[in-house]
């Protein structure tokens, strides 16, 4: 007798993504996502709900093989948005804006992932202009799907233009949920480095609140208004005192730029390649001053992948609001090691997920995030970002 399940308990735990494909899937309700003692979501099944349908098992993601690829696509471009303003609100070249604008001037949705008042972040929908402002920028932290794809389901049932952002493993978690292609559904999913907690990031914001002596009310891991294009996260705290911090010597996010505080999962994850499960693929473009340093802008550049046909359409519908030029993607993926490959698990990933229900935040950022500060850090601090942006020009014009 075979005693495989027919659920989604056939997938090992630790390959879970934590899309919630699965829970959205059931018809029954059967399946909720809870988190575990690291603040990561996972399905749990209701055993009186279940009626072993196996729908949950055919909606994950990662039982299901990816489409072969493509040998005409990915065609890489560098591109930036013509609109400064957008630009200067976005992370790096501010391509999510123009493909949102496009969707909700067709009277479309746009689902992409945004913190609300306590900082939590989960994804959202947005009908208007106005409503995509909390979409944009970066937020290093793994979002909350809820049931945004049961809603982009609807909105696309109803004859609506749906845009749907996301990291690549959310993506995938659409299109299995979903099941068919949809002709005005555009997907749009990120180079993922990987995904710390929610739990993990609220343990750094009560630990910063406790350290400015005021609640922090907002972040904003890419702020442009200090250094312009870059990393430097800004700090808003109720007082109404703003602070900027750099990477290097913040602990939550220097632990992130060194792979350690990720989803299990996201070390042995199925979409750091080529074969991408969306229409488009948004990235800084690290290096672009080095391999276009004609093309360069303090500003803000991206690395744009076109994945198949419809987006080839689509940027040529949407060429005007944009700068582009095409750009080799092996030479791209260079400054973008997740295009090629997962992050690496480090020894220090397990330690720092330890005791963060036991300590306090003080304690559990001193010694759990540690972050360690050297002479190379202190110096690139030190020198003046003009001198830095100098030296960059430099180096692309000499290279």
């Amino acid at each position: 007798m075979d005693n495989t399940p027919n659920t989604i308990e056939k997938l090992n735990r630790n390959d879970c993504c934590g899309c919630s494909s699965c829970a959205q899937k059931c018809p029954k309700n059967a399946i909720t996502m809870q988190k575990n003692e690291e603040g990561f979501l996972y399905p749990v099944i209701d055993k009186d709900k279940c009626v072993n349908c196996g729908l949950c098992s055919k909606a994950c993601p990662q039982l299901i093989d990816v489409k072969e690829k493509n040998d005409s696509f990915p065609k890489a471009y560098a591109m930036r948005n013509k609109n400064n303003s957008e630009l200067s609100k976005s992370s790096s070249g501010g391509i999510f804006s123009i493909l949102a604008n496009y969707v909700i001037e067709k009277d479309g949705v746009v689902f992409g992932a945004a913190y609300d008042e306590n900082l939590n972040i989960n994804h959202i929908k947005a009908t208007s202009k106005e409503e995509l402002n909390p979409i944009r920028s970066s937020k290093y932290v793994q979002s909350n799907i809820n049931n945004t794809y049961k809603e982009a389901e609807a909105a696309l049932k109803n004859g609506q233009y749906v845009l749907y952002t996301g990291t690549p493993c959310q993506i995938a978690g659409l299109n299995t949920y979903l099941g068919k292609e949809y002709d005005k559904l555009i997907t749009a999913d990120l180079v993922c480095h990987g995904v710390p907690s929610q739990k993990l990031f609220h343990k750094y914001i009560d630990y910063l609140s406790e350290k400015f002596k005021s609640k922090v009310i907002e972040y904003n891991f890419r702020s442009k208004e200090k250094k312009g294009w870059g990393l430097v996260s800004k700090v808003t705290t109720e007082d109404g005192k703003v602070r900027f911090i750099e990477p290097d010597f913040d602990p939550y996010y220097s632990n992130f730029l060194e792979c350690v505080t990720y989803r299990e999962n996201c070390y042995q994850c199925h979409y750091t390649n080529y074969n991408r499960v969306s229409d488009i693929t948004m990235a800084d473009y690290w290096g672009i001053n080095e391999i276009h340093p004609q093309f360069y802008k303090e500003e803000g550049n991206s690395l744009v992948l076109i994945n198949n046909e419809k987006a080839e359409r689509l940027i040529e519908e949407l060429k005007d609001t944009v700068e582009l030029i095409p750009t080799e993607l092996d030479e791209a993926a260079s400054h973008n090691k997740n295009l090629i490959e997962p992050s690496k698990k480090t020894n220090r990933r397990d330690l720092v997920y330890k005791e963060i229900n036991e300590k306090e935040p003080k304690a559990f950022v001193k010694e759990n995030l540690k972050c360690k500060v050297t002479v190379k850090k202190v110096a690139k601090t030190i020198i003046p970002t003009r001198i830095k942006k100098q030296l960059k020009k430099m180096k692309g014009i000499c290279k």
